[in-house]
């Protein structure tokens, strides 16, 4: 079974498809890649495993902490300490970094873990030319609530004032270094508490990289080279497509013009050969089926051309014959070179041959008439049977003067078509004449009409001589007789115009293998008009 062909248009939307996925699958890896990436540069710890396996230190000490595991739920470049409930340092994954031990001072000022806070120090002289420094902390809370806490200290850190209610009357180095996030260069310092499985208080202090310029440059680096990247394979993408889009469409119109120059050019026998979208397959085939046609007509043009040359020789042939007897019986009686008893004789050859020709330009005449496209036949619904049986009936005296038995097998109901009265009866009269013409002695003629289907069937037979198979097949071609010894007495031409005439009345004629008792028989076929 052929495989049915894709529409262009399911193609289309098949690849367009395809492009989306792939550029989606695209924009996918290359936003993993861009988060890893940013990761690696400034990644977040994950809290909540740290806390679980902070856990572990207090239980079974820190010979049993994994080190690359710290670091990696820490994060490249993150310290963290493990401060125990009197703020002792228990654990700390860079020995030596940070302080051993914290106080409870310094704790308050570190900011907690999942805080944001947005620091602003700003530096004036009060009205005694002493320099405060103001510190304004902004940051939102868990519930998005936001909130400013400010902090007004002098020279010695001296805190001047405060919107917090914190009852401290100064700060340390280490305090105020804590609260500003300056502690230590380049890192921000935030605490986690939490309680482990005996309920002991502990605080986690988590040390990750702050987020400097050089940071941002580097994510910002990294986003221009995913976006790059992302543009390449839209690029690279885009290539594909157009190129597979048009060696798609680029090939079938390659193939069609390279038929049509052919086609140009005089090789009428080309077809296209193309497997591909249904659509450009259409074409092919109906470009196929035009040549087919033009090779056709052409051929039959040249059949034709050929015919017509065959018919104008044929006709010279035939009419130079009775006009040679013509002109020279003529010019013997008008040169007075018959004598009285044989001027008779002669004036009546002339006579049969002018009468021959006669007729053999009248057949022409209604041959070429019939080939004539604006000859217009005159059809009328008519009841075949009623029409034959009177035809015969017509045509019973000069059968029987001739000696000829008929034998008619017409049916006794209406079997009705659309007929020309006067050219079927062209039709019958050929045939039967032929019969006539052709065969003297003993004729039997069978007329005998039939329902065929949806269709009628009269079979015409003669028991004379009978036609050889090899001149059958073209016994309808003009000028064409039954046998070699009947060229002389017919035109040829009768049976040719039986031919048009039933082919104009939608049906066909032809000779069968004859029944027994019978030498030729002819069956036509006629449509039936309900």
């Amino acid at each position: 079974m052929r495989k049915k062909k894709s529409k262009f248009f399911t193609i289309l939307v098949g690849n367009y498809i395809a492009f989306t996925v792939i550029i989606i699958i695209s924009i996918i890896c290359i936003l993993h890649g861009i988060n890893h990436k940013i990761k690696d540069i400034a990644s977040e710890p994950r809290i909540n495993e740290l806390v679980d396996y902070a856990s572990l230190i207090t239980e079974n000490g820190n010979h049993q902490i994994n080190k690359s595991r710290i670091k990696k739920l820490a994060g490249k470049d993150t310290f963290i300490q493990l401060l125990d409930e009197n703020n002792k340092v228990i654990y700390e994954s860079v020995p030596g970094k940070f302080n051993k031990e914290f106080t409870k001072g310094e704790l308050s000022c570190i900011h907690d873990y999942y805080v944001d806070p947005y620091i602003d120090i700003q530096k004036y002289k009060n009205d005694k030319n002493k320099e405060n420094v103001s510190v304004s902390i902004t940051y939102y809370d868990e519930n998005d609530d936001i909130h400013n806490k400010i902090y007004v200290v002098d020279d010695k850190l001296n805190l001047i004032y405060t919107n917090t209610g914190d009852t401290r009357k100064s700060f340390t180095k280490n305090e105020f270094k804590y609260l500003t996030g300056a502690y230590l260069k380049g890192y921000d310092i935030r605490k986690y508490s939490f309680k482990d499985k005996d309920n002991e208080k502990l605080t986690l202090l988590i040390n990750t990289p702050s987020l400097t310029n050089e940071i941002y440059s580097k994510i910002l680096i990294t986003c221009i080279c995913a976006f790059v990247l992302f543009i390449l394979i839209y690029i690279i993408l885009i290539i594909i497509f157009i190129t597979w889009l048009n060696h798609k469409v680029k090939r079938p119109i390659n193939i069609l013009n390279e038929a049509i120059v052919k086609f140009k050019n005089g090789e009428r026998e080309n077809y296209l050969d193309y497997d591909g979208p249904q659509e450009f397959c259409d074409i092919c085939s109906s470009f196929n089926d035009m040549s087919r046609k033009l090779y056709n007509s052409e051929k039959k043009r040249e059949s034709l051309e050929e015919e017509k040359q065959k018919i104008l020789a044929d006709i010279s042939h035939d009419l130079k014959t009775p006009i040679t007897v013509i002109k020279g019986y003529s010019k013997a009686v008008c040169d007075n070179l018959v004598s009285e008893e044989e001027k008779d004789q002669y004036l009546m050859t002339i006579y049969k041959k002018a009468d021959h020709l006669d007729e053999l330009i009248n057949t022409f005449y209604e041959y070429s008439k019939l080939e004539h496209p604006d000859y217009k036949f005159v059809f009328e619904k008519i009841d075949l049977c009623e029409y034959g049986r009177v035809y015969l009936a017509g045509k019973y005296e000069e059968l029987d003067i001739n000696g000829v038995e008929l034998e008619a097998d017409i049916p006794d109901d209406p079997i009705y078509c659309k007929l020309d009265r006067f050219q079927l009866k062209r039709v019958f009269e050929n045939i039967i004449s032929n019969s006539l013409k052709h065969n003297k002695k003993d004729l039997s003629i069978l007329f005998e009409i039939e329902e065929y289907f949806d269709m009628v069937k009269i079979n015409i037979a003669d028991n004379g001589h009978g036609i050889p198979k090899e001149i059958r097949k073209n016994i309808f071609n003009p000028f064409v007789v039954g046998e070699k010894s009947r060229t002389k007495k017919g035109s040829g031409l009768g049976l040719a115009i039986s031919k048009k005439i039933v082919e104009a009345h939608g049906g066909s004629i032809k000779i069968v293998d004859a029944r027994k008792n019978y030498k030729t028989e002819f069956e036509i076929i006629l449509p039936r008009e309900v």
